[in-house]
């Protein structure tokens, strides 16, 4: 059977045609295709970040309890003990001491042995690394709570809120943070903080990054 130019051009433009409809997604399986601009959507309307970042609950422990896990002393034998402060047995006659078996990998220290085995880093692993408190000796925190609540300045707004880690607002910045009382300066660590005063506590912050690094309570 023969065809004329025009019919045989005629049955192409139908057959691409068909064959375009037939290509040509559904509603039902590709819903989001815009094809103006190339986006395609999964099917389905994201979700809000309301409904979809959920925050782990936040159980840290009180800084005080943070600070002395962090001081703990590493002790001599720990890799035959198996964790920090490890009970010993008496045994023999004499009375002789004797490690107890070990409860944790040979050779861990104590800031390597893993968590299951270390009340100390358990504690520490539910503590952000920037809300980790600084060495301070109880007397030196006292040394710091008692000048800076000696200090003329008011209490900030909102300072009790906040936390190790946290920032401060422009305007807790600019109007409740305050340079250390010259007192201070022979503490390590404390040369280069500002602090902010609350009711009963006193958070030490970095004036670059109005960040909190510690939290001394009365």
């Amino acid at each position: 059977m023969r065809y004329t130019l025009p019919t045989l051009a005629v049955a192409l433009a139908l057959a691409a045609g068909i064959a375009y409809a037939g290509d040509e997604p559904s509603s039902s399986t590709d819903p989001g295709f815009k094809p103006d601009t190339g986006q395609i959507n999964p099917g389905q309307a994201p979700a809000p970040w309301s409904a979809t970042a959920v925050l782990p609950q936040d159980n840290r422990p009180p800084q005080h309890e943070a600070r002395a896990a962090l001081m703990m002393p590493d002790p001599v034998g720990i890799s035959s003990l198996g964790q920090e402060g490890a009970a010993q047995s008496t045994t023999g006659a004499g009375g002789s001491i004797a490690p107890a078996t070990p409860s944790g990998p040979i050779g861990a220290t104590v800031q390597t042995m893993p968590a299951k085995y270390s009340k100390r880093n358990d504690l520490l692993d539910h503590l952000p690394v920037m809300a980790w408190p600084l060495p301070l000796s109880d007397e030196q925190q006292r040394q710091v709570y008692q000048a800076v609540m000696a200090d003329k300045s008011q209490v900030a707004a909102g300072a009790d809120g906040l936390r190790p880690a946290d920032s401060l607002s422009a305007e807790q910045a600019a109007q409740g943070m305050h340079a250390l009382p010259a007192s201070l300066a022979a503490i390590d660590g404390l040369q280069k903080l500002g602090f902010v005063k609350g009711r009963k506590k006193v958070l030490l912050v970095d004036p670059s990054t109005r960040i909190v690094v510690d939290e001394i309570a009365s």
